[in-house]
């Protein structure tokens, strides 16, 4: 396979926005529309000095209504099939909030999509169920600079503040995951156990204090019932379209998701914790999908069936949890 440089990437989108809107005027003020940027940085990725970021691409993509496909395909090349999305969640700057709120305002486009589709499989909890909590992204924010801090300096859990931009991007992130027309999920059946592990591992070498630990209890123990619910009913109560939710019988190695909305189709590998490699390659969305799906094999559904082992599952849970 031949990969496509990034030089000739951001050539063939200039190209196609030429040709889509020829009038150079037009092409800055559209761009400044959907970019929400200002008509210098829009100037600077049209003569190359800047290149488009991912999420930009998508965004006017989507926008403008140009298949993502042709950038795949275009001229017979191919671009590299996974690209890693680094976002510093310690100095996050006006880039990675940008790359976001892109995000969110692409996956929004769900509601209108009623073939749209989420599926992750997941060994630790996925950010679309757990990003309502305060506690709970805290926790995750906490772990991950705690793991990729490049200083001795030791950071607690209390030395976290979550910037109010970043909790707004959380918190629409949660509502708008749930307007896909169908969600799938698949969890290790392990998720919590490793969850609690980790906390105490904290708790023991004194960075996360007891007062903590019941905060986070608390709020882990309002997501049980929150999932439940969803189980039960088979569906979000935000939104009432369908979940299904599965829980395997073996052990995940990583985390896996993709988004299906059209004729978009983007395919995501958890890294980092809070990062992805990210990739909108249909032979690689196809092997994503098709192993998410295969795990079912050895899953056994909880939404609006096998009430005996859903019951077992969260009374379980419920006592991991209470072991904090």
């Amino acid at each position: 396979m031949i990969a496509m440089k990034k030089d000739d990437l951001h050539g063939y989108l200039l190209q196609t926005l030429q040709k889509k809107i020829p009038e150079q005027t037009k092409l800055v003020d559209t761009l400044m529309d959907i970019l929400f940027m200002e008509k210098g940085a829009i100037y600077r990725r049209l003569r190359g000095e800047v290149p488009f970021t991912f999420f930009e691409v998508v965004n006017i993509a989507e926008k403008l209504d140009i298949s993502l496909n042709s950038f795949v395909c275009a001229d017979s090349v191919q671009v590299d099939r996974f690209e890693l999305t680094i976002i510093d969640y310690v100095n996050m700057n006006e880039m990675d909030y940008k790359q976001w709120e892109d995000y969110i305002s692409l996956i929004g486009s769900a509601k209108n999509v009623p073939q749209s589709v989420l599926a992750e499989s997941s060994n630790v909890l996925p950010m679309s169920i757990y990003a309502k909590f305060d506690s709970l992204v805290k926790y995750y924010l906490f772990k991950y600079q705690y793991l990729l801090n490049e200083s001795e300096e030791r950071i607690t859990f209390g030395d976290i503040v979550v910037p109010d931009r970043l909790q707004e991007i959380y918190r629409s992130y949660f509502s708008e995951s749930k307007n896909f027309g169908k969600s799938i999920y698949i969890w290790d059946y392990s998720i919590f156990r490793y969850l609690v592990n980790d906390i105490r591992f904290f708790f023991d070498i004194k960075l996360i204090s007891a007062n903590d630990i019941q905060e986070i209890k608390k709020d882990l123990f309002v997501l049980l019932d929150y999932l439940e619910d969803i189980t039960q009913y088979g569906c979000f109560k935000e939104t009432g379209n369908p979940v299904s939710f599965y829980i395997s019988d073996v052990n995940f190695d990583a985390d896996y998701s993709y988004v299906q909305l059209n004729d978009f189709h983007m395919a995501h590998v958890r890294t980092f914790i809070l990062n992805s490699v990210a990739s909108t390659d249909p032979y690689s969305f196809r092997k994503m999908q098709n192993w998410i799906h295969s795990l079912k094999k050895s899953s056994t559904l909880i939404t609006q069936s096998g009430t005996a082992f859903r019951t077992e599952f969260f009374e379980k849970q419920r006592g991991i949890i209470s072991e904090l």
